[in-house]
């Protein structure tokens, strides 16, 4: 009895003349594939026109039937799998949508082939289905293939494009109307929108890029800027029904300033200065996105400091006492800044209410400030950050 192998052989002369006679229809096989591919919903009205469509289908189902017939594969005679990929990346069909046309072929072929076979040609069909499948399965490997390449280099050329329009942005350039609202379209973002900035240590950078990438995946903007000593981070805001917006969410654990609301992308370079100047007063080791409303004092006070010198020299009296003696009244001044009461200020710190009284006096006796009027409070509020 005859084994598989030698069955394959001694029909392959027959196969071969069914592919060749597929090879004189190549026409009607792409009327049959035009017909069918209009239930795809990437082609259907799509960015392909039927003129295109239909030059490469006929391409397409040639290269297979040679491919076929010559026990080759399609990336062995033809370039056109990846010049196909790398046309379909550009034109913006879907992936799915891609594989699945490329797929239509072997249905297109197979269906033309039974209809024409003659009854003893069936066995032979059967013996050689297997090589008309496996060409047109590496043809659409090589296709989606050269899409994926495409789309990632394209992918990749469009976040470098949005880096220069984002450094645009945030340089001296990028305020006048007409500037911001051509950033805007290359951000793909709406110039009136409401957006969120956040900036952070340079060492945050990974973290921010990565949010990034997953964010993308869903469909999410998220724009990461790597400037000197920090990185700036961007993205629409506002959600509809107050929902969070999953970019702080995957922004979680990252410590850096951050302004929640900001209207218009013109807007945006200085709520990053503000951003940026929360930053710098984190301490070390603290986490978390910190907003102007919780940080306030901190940057006062940072701006002060370096442009007048103002808590060295309103606490320069401090300086007299012992350290454990000034610790305990600095302690005190902050219990009471933060309470405004003497009563829930002993209970805080654990003494008598005339103790408090009197740390407050002699605060005031150091510095000047009596932080029972609000005015001068205030002052040492800033100061004591």
């Amino acid at each position: 009895m005859k084994d598989l192998a030698d069955r394959r052989r001694e029909s392959l002369p027959r196969w071969r003349e069914l592919v060749s006679a597929m090879t004189d229809e190549v026409d009607a096989l792409v009327e049959t594939f035009l017909g069918r591919v209009e239930g795809i919903p990437g082609y259907r009205a799509g960015p392909v026109s039927e003129e295109q469509l239909q030059e490469s289908a006929h391409s397409s189902l040639a290269l297979i039937l040679s491919a076929v017939a010559t026990d080759s594969t399609t990336t062995q005679l033809s370039s056109l799998p990846g010049e196909l990929g790398r046309l379909r990346a550009r034109q913006g069909v879907p992936g799915e949508d891609l594989v699945a046309a490329v797929q239509l072929d072997f249905g297109v072929i197979w269906s033309a082939m039974l209809a024409r076979a003659r009854d003893s040609d069936m066995a032979v069909l059967a013996l050689h289905v297997e090589n008309l499948w496996s060409v047109v399965d590496d043809y659409a490997r090589a296709v989606q293939q050269s899409y994926l390449e495409e789309r990632a280099l394209m992918a990749t050329a469009t976040r470098d494009e949005q880096l220069t329009y984002l450094a645009e942005l945030l340089g001296p350039a990028g305020r006048s109307p007409r500037n911001v609202r051509n950033i805007a379209r290359a951000l793909g973002v709406d110039a009136d929108g409401t957006f969120s900035v956040v900036v952070a240590d340079a060492a945050a950078s990974h973290h921010a890029h990565r949010a990034a990438a997953q964010l993308s995946t869903l469909g999410e903007q998220l724009f990461v800027l790597n400037q000197p000593g920090r990185v700036v981070v961007m993205w629409p805001a506002s959600r509809p029904g107050g929902r969070p917006d999953p970019q702080l969410r995957q922004l979680q654990g990252m410590a850096g300033g951050l302004v929640p609301e900001v209207a218009g992308l013109g807007a945006v370079p200085g709520a990053a200065a503000t951003a940026f100047e929360i930053c710098r007063t984190l301490r070390p080791g603290e986490s978390g996105l910190v907003t102007l409303a919780q940080a306030w004092t901190r940057v006062t006070k940072s701006r002060l400091d370096e442009r007048h010198g103002f808590s060295d020299a309103l606490l320069a009296g401090l300086g007299a006492v012992p350290e454990p003696e000034r610790e305990v009244i600095v302690e005190t001044v902050r219990a009471y800044l933060a309470t405004g009461s003497l009563s829930a200020s002993a209970e805080r710190l654990y003494c008598h209410r005339n103790t408090v009284l009197n740390r407050l006096g002699r605060f005031q006796k150091l510095t000047g400030l009596d932080v029972t009027v609000p005015d001068q409070a205030a002052v040492a509020l800033v100061a004591l950050a």
